[in-house]
């Protein structure tokens, strides 16, 4: 009868062991409309479509650069597998327009996190806010950490957003979804990036509205893609793992060593050496060429390399340089966070500069 006891504890303890807890992180969709008013209809059908649709972009793209990713359906799902989207209804009393926007986040937050059950102040949401409010306007996004906000207003419309539509395209770019996916993404912690005229693959979901970028390129191109840069950075992001991930903290310290710049013979492009030293790994540098010298420039081309695990070594190559513009460096972190300094985000402009300017035909570098 001895024996009974401890098998039967080494049966009910043994398993629970080696199992992570699923991610339960997800980003929430909320709709925000005036108390006395009744929402659009099949808002929730709507919103949906467009989470759906902001999934498939994401997974798309993950395949295109080349990444594996954990988890696709990013978004917080009901029983039967439709997106949740939760109706707060509410007034607004300081402010109109785009002033009205820090107080719709406020409420809308507290009224969704109350139906939720959520814990007040839950640091693991990204929160994406539609209004139907008369009086304000605007957008905005913006992220913290692995948690994050988006506002915009709701898509006006009837039918579901078309998941093989182009985001350029029709009634999809009469309704600006380029734009409210954009930022979807700065929630996720991604600063504006550009397009590479060299891919040749249209605009950039973190670039420049739809009608600037037609006019500056000279063509109607309707195709919109995530760019390298942006699915680096979002590569180790708690929300795409498979597996509860605790919130990134940023590195004790973060230096780069034997860092060389130099300008290819041909002069056709500029090539970017170092090593980065960190308690944390990294698996990727990052560089924006802003041809103002301007981070957070609509129009910054983007290149991505790796970086050696084993000695913190990466070379990275600029193919498409300005005559005169800065480079921002800052590397992605397995633990999903982005940054250059340990102390801001890659979002927040956390890069390390080099300027350069062409004198004689030839680049030169400050740093």
């Amino acid at each position: 009868m001895r024996l009974k006891l401890p098998l039967l504890l080494s049966f009910l303890f043994i398993p629970l062991f080696g199992f992570a807890k699923d991610n339960d992180r997800f980003a929430r969709i909320i709709l925000f409309t005036p108390s006395e008013a009744e929402p659009p209809e099949d808002f929730k059908v709507r919103l949906g479509s467009l989470a759906i649709k902001t999934e498939a972009i994401f997974s798309k793209s993950f395949v295109q650069w080349e990444r594996s990713v954990e988890r696709k359906e990013i978004f917080a799902r009901s029983d039967d597998g439709t997106v949740k989207v939760t109706l707060v209804k509410g007034n607004l009393l300081k402010a109109k327009g785009m002033a009205a926007l820090p107080e719709l986040r406020k409420k809308a937050i507290a009224g969704a996190t109350k139906q939720l059950g959520l814990k007040a102040g839950d640091a693991s949401v990204i929160w994406w806010i539609f209004y139907n409010y008369p009086e304000v306007k605007g957008f905005q996004g913006g992220a913290r950490g692995s948690s994050g906000v988006a506002i915009n207003a709701y898509p006006k419309g009837d039918d579901p957003i078309g998941i093989e539509t182009e985001l350029a395209e029709g009634s999809l770019a009469d309704m600006s979804i380029k734009g409210t996916i954009h930022e979807f993404g700065h929630a996720l912690g991604l600063p504006h990036i550009g397009p590479r005229p060299g891919l040749k693959l249209g605009n950039s979901l973190m670039g420049p509205i739809n009608k600037v970028f037609w006019r500056r390129s000279g063509t109607s191109d309707v195709r919109v893609y995530i760019n390298e840069a942006s699915i680096a950075a979002l590569w180790k992001h708690p929300i795409f793992r498979k597996e509860v991930t605790p919130s990134p903290k940023a590195p004790a310290k973060i230096a780069v060593v034997n860092l060389d710049v130099t300008e290819a013979k041909d002069g056709k492009s500029i090539v970017i050496k170092g090593k980065l030293l960190a308690r944390n790994p990294a698996h990727s540098v990052i560089a924006l060429d802003s041809e103002p010298g301007r981070y957070g420039d609509y129009w910054a081309r983007s290149y991505v390399a790796g970086i050696d695990s084993n000695t913190g070594t990466f070379e990275i190559s600029v193919t498409e340089p300005f005559k005169k513009g800065t480079l921002f460096l800052a590397f992605a972190f397995d633990n999903g966070l982005t940054t250059s300094d340990g102390k801001r985000s890659f979002q927040q402009g956390s890069s390390i500069e080099i300027p350069y300017t062409t004198i004689k035909g030839r680049r030169e570098f400050q740093r």
